[in-house]
């Protein structure tokens, strides 16, 4: 098993791989060495198993020196400026203006109703709109305003009951589906 094992290290060794396909393959190796594989497969792992001296020699490398493993003040500022958000205690004052600042941004809120038809109808209302406008929208369009419908959202089906919610609050903004049913 070794000598077969050395004898493919030799062989892939005398390739010259390049990544040109234009490149023609080296003649000096004996095609009949590789067993017979599809043409449609391509054999793309190639494992070694060299060991970290033979790696140095080759590459020139040395090894690192146990300074170069200790956490230095550089490192650590180099920590702190890839840090994204400090997440320190907020005040409730704080993190409500976080959240006023968050909801003055949006702008619409656009909502899809779906029907069980498939139709769909979509409408776009201020966020701070509630959710009985768009109730009143469904009664004006819809052929059968008689007809008692309920509307949820997925996943999951959650039904929305709560009609004085803007769509901010319920989640509706910027956008959403909500299906319609009877």
């Amino acid at each position: 098993m070794n000598e077969r094992f050395v004898q493919e290290l030799s062989v892939l060794e005398k390739l010259s791989l390049s990544p040109s396909p234009n490149v023609a393959p080296n003649k000096d190796v004996d095609p009949s060495f590789f067993p017979q594989i599809s043409k449609r497969r391509r054999v793309t792992n190639v494992h070694s198993m060299a060991t970290t001296e033979s790696m140095n020699e080759k590459f020139g490398q040395e090894e690192e020196t146990d300074d170069y493993y200790e956490f230095t003040a550089e490192d650590y500022y180099k920590l702190l400026a890839t840090k994204k958000e400090d997440k320190f205690l907020k005040t409730k004052k704080l993190r409500e203006a976080e959240v006023a600042a968050r909801r003055s941004r949006i702008t619409k809120a656009v909502i899809r109703v779906r029907f069980p038809d498939n139709h769909i109808l979509e409408a776009t209302f201020h966020p701070s709109d509630t959710i009985k406008s768009l109730i009143d929208l469904i009664d004006k369009e819809i052929a059968q305003p008689d007809k008692p419908f309920y509307l949820y959202t997925t996943p999951p089906k959650k039904l929305i009951k709560d009609f004085s919610q803007d769509f901010y609050t319920a989640g509706f903004s910027p956008g959403a589906i909500v299906y319609l049913s009877y």
